[in-house]
């Protein structure tokens, strides 16, 4: 009577193969989840270009300088997609200065909206893992 089953070394190849696909698949997969991230913190900055671009048409075209103001027309499901205990207010972030700064490393995922001092024009970017991310939205866009 011979015995049924795999030897060591089939068991050993199937291994080595979901190794391989694993090597493969799991880069792939964190590319992806960063993308997503990217993705969610475009459409923050937009949400936060909305709310300013309406502040504007009701206060005569001048874009608002205080951070209240500009939080209360949010809508209240602003996440940070690289930490998911903050809500919107660690999100959002407003400066008023007359040029655009470059973004602090350490606020991942956050939205900062910068008007300058005249009211006429504003900078919104957003913070990814490693540096700005790769949109700037100003008036008009």
């Amino acid at each position: 009577m011979k015995k049924r089953g795999f030897t060591l070394i089939e068991l050993m190849v199937v291994v080595v193969i979901i190794g391989i696909l694993a090597a493969i698949a799991i880069p792939n997969f964190v590319k992806v989840i960063e993308k997503a991230k990217v993705a969610s913190v475009k459409s923050n900055m937009h949400s936060v270009q909305v709310s300013v671009e309406g502040i504007s048409v009701d206060s005569a075209g001048a874009y608002p300088k205080n951070e209240g103001t500009v939080e209360a027309e949010l809508p209240k499901n602003l996440k940070n997609p690289y930490k998911a205990s903050e809500t919107y207010g660690d999100v959002f972030e407003l400066s008023v200065a007359d040029t655009l700064s470059d973004p602090d490393p350490s606020t991942m995922g956050h939205v900062k909206y910068t008007v300058n001092n005249s009211q006429t024009k504003y900078w919104i970017t957003g913070s990814g893992r490693d540096a700005l991310v790769d949109l700037v939205l100003t008036p008009g866009q």
